[in-house]
């Protein structure tokens, strides 16, 4: 995609992540307006220094990353075509736990993300606390939900006003008409 320096450059986060210890955990970051970053350098840090995956030249570089993250760590390469940048971090751990940030240093744009890691005795505390939720909690939507809501308020907009119209054009041709027969009986008369 064409990219102009003109145009604002958005990076957009994913909710902050949940991973339960010794599972995996998926970190997500997206370009608004999306641009391909294939060719580009995308570095995910904890700090500034802190490298846990970088991609430059085309090509993963494990000779960058902290060794804790050696070997636990995928770039998803199709998504960087997208302009998404999509890092999972397998056998996740306790010590995993804390803020990631995606750096585009040739775009100079920076976007962070929380992952949490819990125990699997956490997470089955919460799983019996929850049992009988299944839905998010209220007022909280995915971007699917979000748009259906969307087209809904603005199909009922859209309505209103073809009603009004309506109601208008109704009126205003009752008038035409009476004024009408109000103009031709003062002829009759004359």
């Amino acid at each position: 995609m064409f990219f102009s320096a003109a145009l604002p450059l958005a990076c957009l986060p994913s909710q902050p992540v949940e991973a339960v210890e010794g599972g995996s955990a998926t970190l997500q970051c997206r370009l608004d307006p999306p641009i391909n970053l294939s060719s580009r350098t995308v570095e995910w840090n904890r700090g500034h220094t802190l490298y846990v995956h970088v991609y430059r030249s085309r090509r993963d570089d494990p000779d960058s990353q902290m060794l804790q993250y050696r070997d636990r760590t995928t770039l998803n390469h199709g998504d960087l075509t997208r302009g998404v940048s999509t890092l999972t971090i397998s056998n996740v751990s306790l010590s995993d736990n804390g803020s990631y940030e995606v750096y585009l240093p040739q775009l100079e744009v920076r976007c962070s993300t929380h992952l949490t890691v819990v125990t699997k005795e956490q997470e089955n505390q919460t799983k019996r606390n929850d049992s009988s939720t299944t839905s998010p909690p209220a007022g909280e939507r995915n971007d699917a939900s979000n748009r259906e809501a969307g087209r809904a308020a603005i199909i009922s907009t859209v309505l209103l006003i073809l009603c009004v119209l309506v109601v208008l054009l109704v009126l205003n041709s009752g008038k035409i008409q009476g004024w009408r027969r109000s103009e031709e009986d003062r002829d009759d008369g004359e």
